[in-house]
């Protein structure tokens, strides 16, 4: 922990493990949030790149706060980088039981004055969501603490104060907690600013997670939940998930990777490009069987009703493992965007029309997923252009080739 100095003794202390890295000379230690908070500079910068930082980004900042916020009792962080001029620190190694000094071991003293030449390179959105965080609860203690003491004076009902009570007891335990949990730092000695840059390009450098990883991995996401029960449920994508990829290759017999089907499923359930409140998502974990059900209605019955390759891979007329590869060069039908826009037909049908999405799998499948065909739906929806053998991903035109889709199939059922 921190230990403030004496009158005469001007340094922040810790203790600390000493090594080396690379020509460098390094200190790792943890430091609880309050003190992160107090400690480690702010030198962020929302406009421009500063010193050895990019520039900071509020959204992605806000992303960790509530991450931290949700997950206070169970959340993780990796090191947070920091440098400065090896001028700027002492270290005294821990003495052993015969008097032997450590040399990796031992207290770090940084004189107060020298802090402000610390240099934080790689973390500053953590720096910041902590930050932010910490400074929010304070608030929110702060007005529920003035509501409650205004509803005593005001001698108001007696279960609004408990409420209110209950309130501020919650969000003070809450930040009481975060302020004594750590995260990890690891000190360079590094002082010059170009040096920090070229390490932070090189921690940059990392390979993220996979989205196949995370996917799998996350079990807070009822999507993801969800994926892993259908894939073996479902007739039509059985054997027919790519497990161990983000993406398909061109050259597998898979309709779509684990993470692209839990986004398919939560397309189904909530549309293209829908939020789900951190209610909902609650709701969702504690009860996922209606996105199975529904997700077992699309793949089994709305799929193969629409597309007659579909139809072929369900009813076993064909050979997985052979058609999907053979086929993906000249057909949309296996692309994962397609797949995607269908959900998204499925989901905005039920919405708008019911659900009854017969209809609209008829009217589909009066069109052709060849990728030669001129003026096909798929071009006149504005997801290809002409002649081109690739859908466009970008948002934009799927919303709006789910919308073309949805309308003129309403416009078939009316002209009946």
């Amino acid at each position: 922990m921190m230990v403030m100095p004496a009158t005469q003794e001007q340094y922040f202390r810790i203790p600390a493990h000493r090594f080396n890295q690379g020509r460098r000379s390094v200190f790792t230690f943890a430091l609880t949030l309050e003190q992160l908070d107090g400690m480690l500079p702010q030198r962020i910068d929302e406009d421009v790149v500063r010193e050895a930082n990019r520039r900071l980004t509020p959204s992605h900042a806000r992303v960790i706060e509530t991450y931290l916020d949700d997950h206070s009792d169970d959340w993780i962080s990796g090191s947070i980088l920091v440098g400065i001029d090896p001028n700027g620190v002492e270290f005294e190694g821990f003495p052993d039981e015969d008097g032997n000094v450590s040399q990796a071991f031992g207290q770090l003293k940084i004189p107060f004055n020298r802090l402000n030449t610390l240099r934080l390179f790689d973390g500053q959105h953590r720096r910041r969501a902590i930050q932010d965080l910490l400074t929010n609860l304070r608030e929110k203690e702060s007005g529920v603490a003035s509501s409650l003491n205004s509803a005593k004076r005001n001698g108001q009902n007696p279960d609004v104060i408990k409420l209110l009570n209950k309130q501020l007891v919650d969000i003070r335990s809450k930040r009481e907690s975060l302020q004594r949990q750590s995260v990890p730092i690891v000190l360079y000695l590094e002082g010059e600013i170009k040096a920090l840059q070229r390490m932070f390009s090189d921690a940059a450098k990392t390979k993220p997670i996979e989205a196949i990883t995370k996917a799998r991995f996350d079990d807070r996401d009822p999507f993801n939940l969800a994926a892993a029960e259908v894939m073996g449920q479902s007739e039509f994508l059985r054997d027919r998930i790519d497990m161990e990829r983000s993406t398909v290759a061109r050259t597998a017999p898979y309709l779509l990777s684990f993470n692209q089907l839990a986004v398919v499923l939560k397309t189904l359930m909530v549309g293209y490009g829908g939020r789900i409140s951190r209610v909902r998502n609650d709701e969702f974990m504690a009860d996922y069987e209606p996105v199975i059900k529904r997700s077992l209605e699309w793949a089994d019955d709305f799929m193969p009703s629409s597309c007659e390759e579909y139809d072929n891979l369900l009813n076993g007329d064909v050979e997985a493992s052979e058609f999907i590869p053979d086929r993906r060069r000249e057909t949309f039908a296996f692309n994962a965007t397609i797949i995607r826009v269908l959900a998204g037909c499925f989901y905005s049908w039920q919405v708008e029309v019911g659900e009854d999405t017969e209809p609209m799998a008829r009217y589909i499948r009066k069109h052709s997923f060849e990728n030669t065909i001129k003026r096909s739906l798929w071009v006149r929806a504005g997801l290809v252009a002409e002649g081109g053998t690739t859908p466009v991903a970008r948002a934009q035109e799927v919303r709006g080739a789910i919308r073309f889709i949805v309308d003129n199939a309403k416009k078939s059922l009316n002209a009946k």
